[in-house]
């Protein structure tokens, strides 16, 4: 696989250096203000606007349909059909150069998907890698820090403005993976995300993710609609520059945000504000750090450093503050599956559901109720709505919409943080792979004796499931003992 990946990029390369059916690409990149020497750095290629040319070109060069089949470079629908059709491409390196992936961006206007990456393969699992860190090595090592933007463009971007260390996740919001792999180097990250309001959630999900994993984390806040890419192409390179030379504490953009949000004035919207960012102190290791972050948040809001100190107090422990006239959990909320549960718990923040859409998909959920009510909060989500309100205005379902209103009302799950959605969200990982393994044992079972090739097949996947789960098991044992 490492031989095919590094034989097609440089066919892709040519193509878009050389060929006639790369001018279109060539175009683009130029519009986009990527230099030369950055397409030469960064290896981009073209892939040319025809399904089989890739298989056809493979199988001169005796790869077998087997080990193309499995390569990651074709469609599941069509094996002989290529993945990248008419985009710009980005090759998606490992730290030690190696190709293990690819990134495509369409050249048609119409197209729905505007970038898509490869599948998953043996060699390549997005959670462990990062876009741009083979290029970023030898700047990484010697400053010690690195900047993590959004995409490639953005990468390219930050890297042709001066920056030679800057990274990117690929596809997916930034991992615990991708922060313990950045530890081997670095002492700090800088996070330098969209300016919008789906940017600043995936900024406040990496700097916690960043904060529990011992990273010193600060954010380069961007205008909203702005990212370093269209800033290199709108202002230049020293507007680009002076963003990453003055960045902020993550615990002071979020607190930033927060008295934007929340005005203190009002005592309702104080307990909002207290509720938004003690989740963030929650996960701060250092007991001298977080006693300043409670003063900070004591001096804002007015209220006393024992009041906030005692809410802390239950968070951290899992509980949720007395409420007046409390009561017991209404009927309807109970007796739920643990699939309802951990949406239901997400609809309490927008930040709380931002990292259930990107780490968790509404077909991994059992329970079709909790699909529902997961999609439901998509399109809320999308539309940049209040949570929960947003979600309670769009559920057409009166049964439904009375179930999630009870629940909220109830406060049971007040006090999640995103480590809590984390560790519920393994737990869901790890039952839906314990039922696809139910499913392959049972075609195993209706496989006839003489089918060898199949079994192989069926008993490589059930290995590859059992690993997983045990690995997830883990992670979520490893997290309950803690």
């Amino acid at each position: 696989l490492h031989d095919l990946y590094s034989r097609v990029a440089g066919t892709f390369a040519w193509l878009l250096r050389e060929d006639s059916r790369g001018s279109e690409a060539r175009q683009y990149a130029q519009q986009r203000g990527i230099a030369p020497e950055s397409i030469e750095r960064f290896q981009l290629g073209y892939t040319p606007d025809s399904g089989r040319w890739l298989y056809q070109f493979l199988r001169q060069k005796q790869y077998s349909d087997e080990f193309l089949r499995n390569s990651g470079l074709f469609s599941r629908r069509s094996e002989e059909f290529s993945l990248f059709r008419h985009r710009l491409m980005f090759p998606i390196q490992d730290e030690r150069g190696r190709v293990v992936a690819f990134g495509g961006r369409s050249l048609r206007q119409e197209e729905r998907a505007k970038y898509i990456n490869s599948p998953e393969t043996l060699i390549y699992q997005k959670k462990n890698v990062l876009y741009g860190l083979y290029q970023s090595l030898e700047a990484i090592r010697s400053s010690r820090s690195v900047c993590i933007a959004e995409g490639y463009l953005d990468v390219i971007a930050i890297h042709q403005a001066g920056v030679a260390a800057a990274v990117a996740p690929l596809g997916t919001a930034f991992t615990e993976e991708q922060a313990r792999l950045l530890r081997r180097w670095v002492d700090e990250i800088v996070l330098v995300f969209d300016g919008d309001s789906a940017g600043f959630q995936a900024t406040v999900r990496a700097a916690s993710i960043a904060e529990s994993t011992g990273l010193r984390c600060r954010v380069a806040v961007l205008e909203p609609g702005t990212d370093p890419a269209d800033m290199l192409q709108s202002q230049g390179p020293e507007a680009v520059r002076a963003l990453l030379a003055s960045p902020v504490s993550a615990w002071e953009f979020i607190l930033r945000d927060a008295q934007r949000r929340f005005p203190v004035s009002d005592p309702q919207q104080r307990e909002l504000l207290l509720r938004n960012v003690l989740p963030y102190i929650r996960i701060v290791s250092s007991e001298v750090r977080r006693e300043a972050m409670l003063e900070q948040v004591a001096d804002i809001t007015g209220v006393s450093l024992t009041a906030v100190q005692r809410d802390y107090n239950h968070w951290r422990g899992g509980e949720v503050p007395e409420k007046r006239n409390s009561r017991e959990t209404p009927p309807a909320v109970q007796n739920r599956t643990r699939d309802f549960t951990l949406v239901l718990a997400c609809l309490q923040a927008g930040e709380l559901f931002s990292y259930l859409r990107n780490n968790l998909a509404h077909t991994d959920l059992h329970d079709p109720v909790a699909r529902s009510l997961f999609l439901v909060a998509e399109d809320s989500f999308r539309h940049e709505e209040s949570f929960p309100r947003g979600v309670i205005d769009r559920l057409a379902d009166e049964a439904l919409r009375n179930r999630v209103l009870e629940f909220i009302t109830s406060g049971e799950c007040t006090g999640w943080s995103v480590s809590d959605v984390r560790d519920a969200v393994r737990r869901v990982r790890v039952e839906k792979l314990l039922r696809e393994e139910r499913e392959l044992v049972r075609a195993m079972k209706d496989l006839t004796s003489d089918d060898v090739v199949g079994l192989r097949q069926l008993q490589e996947k059930k290995m590859a499931l059992d690993q997983e789960i045990r690995d997830l098991k883990a992670r979520v044992d490893d997290r309950t003992e803690k």
